[in-house]
């Protein structure tokens, strides 16, 4: 008897050892407990678990200002970036999220967060396509705020989604992880839920820029080669219906919340895989969509960065291989650089004439359509 007990004391104690070091090293950020830089500051292993930790963290917060939409965004735009100003900002972006995820996160913290007065979602052409994401529609209004509301999470649902990890092997390992990976080249995402993105940083270091931009850009041709990937902007509540919808019921009920909507920038190969394709004549209705829309809602400014301009048009420059660029990752991701240009711009410019970005209006949207064709036709070193 004195040694079952023995073997059970034995065993709860490894059990709640491993729990107060996975709790004490937090690698997925649910609770980020305290930090020590060189121990556990870099939650390397919290890419993994995003859809768990970021939006009930950013509920935690209760920031004055949401970034919204997908990696594009998650990788380009450091939350913390003195670009903001005084605004408490959260990233909420989530990798190989659709339209319908991001609007219904967005919805939630309107609703839930009562110091919310800024959303700033960056959109895709890839969101409007059919099927991507598999999640098509189309749906009546009510089926679509009703994937939208979510009541605030139990205390029975946060101990479901947090303490089962926290006594995982799972989790020991990656606590573990964490500690090792500390010094080295790995996405770590913040406490402000912004990925670092040095996982690029280690790639481009090891295989050179221009085997990882080629690589990136094939993948991107794969994509939008997918048969089942077809804009259709007449799609009931889907795409251009959706957003309207989700805007309508921000006019209605959430009247003290701006939006920011914007085009994500695209590098100048990216929109030629978009012409390779057979895309481009859908991309430019797809602008000329959004411009009609922003029409309906002069109050919220709808800007348009996928045009040419010192930053879309980088030069690879394939002959400083090792190091990379200033303003992209790679053709589909930009770099936090980027991100501090796009605030600083629409925070402070309601310019209509400019080039760089065009405010998306019914007035402005040929010229915006006249750019993005002239930009397929620049020179750059590296892809010419």
């Amino acid at each position: 008897m004195h040694y079952l007990r023995n073997l059970l004391l034995f065993i709860v104690s490894l059990f709640l050892l491993a729990g107060a070091l996975n709790a004490f090293v937090d690698p997925y950020g649910f609770y980020w407990s305290p930090t020590f830089e060189g121990f556990n500051a870099r939650k390397t292993q919290a890419d993994e678990r995003v859809r768990e930790v970021t939006p009930y963290r950013a509920l935690e917060l209760q920031p004055d200002t949401l970034l919204i939409g997908s990696s594009r965004v998650q990788l380009g735009f450091a939350a913390e970036s003195d670009s903001f100003g005084e605004r408490s900002v959260f990233n909420l972006a989530l990798p190989g999220s659709g339209l319908t995820e991001n609007l219904k996160y967005a919805l939630l913290h309107v609703k839930q967060n009562p110091n919310l007065r800024t959303l700033i979602i960056g959109v895709d052409y890839r969101y409007f396509l059919n099927n991507y994401g598999n999640d098509p529609g189309p749906w009546t209004t009510q089926q679509l705020m009703d994937k939208y509301n979510k009541n605030p999470e139990t205390t029975v649902e946060k101990i479901q989604r947090i303490y089962p990890a926290l006594f995982s092997l799972d989790t020991l390992q990656d606590s573990f992880a964490t500690v090792i990976q500390q010094r080295g080249l790995y996405n770590h995402i913040t406490r402000l839920g912004s990925n670092t993105g040095d996982y690029y940083l280690a790639t481009i270091k090891a295989e050179g820029k221009q085997r990882f931009f080629t690589h990136q850009q094939s993948g991107v041709q794969q994509r939008f080669e997918r048969e089942q990937y077809r804009y259709r902007g007449e799609h009931g509540l889907f795409g251009i219906g959706m957003y309207q919808t989700f805007i309508d019921e921000l006019v209605a009920k959430h009247p003290n919340v701006t939006l920011y909507t914007f085009i994500n920038p695209y590098h100048q190969s990216y929109w030629r895989v978009i012409k390779q394709t057979g895309h481009w004549p859908d991309y430019l209705q797809w602008k000329r969509d959004l411009a009609a829309l922003a029409d309906m809602y002069p109050q919220f400014p709808f800007y348009d960065f996928s045009l040419p301009s010192v930053e879309t048009l980088e030069d690879p420059d394939y002959a400083k291989n090792r190091e990379p660029m200033v303003w992209f990752w790679e053709p589909a991701h930009y770099r936090p650089a980027m991100g501090d240009r796009i605030i600083e711009t629409m925070f402070a410019s309601e310019q209509e004439n400019a080039d760089w970005p065009i405010r998306l209006t019914g007035n402005n949207i040929n010229r915006a359509i006249a750019q993005s064709e002239a930009g397929l036709s620049a020179k750059l070193t590296g892809l010419d």
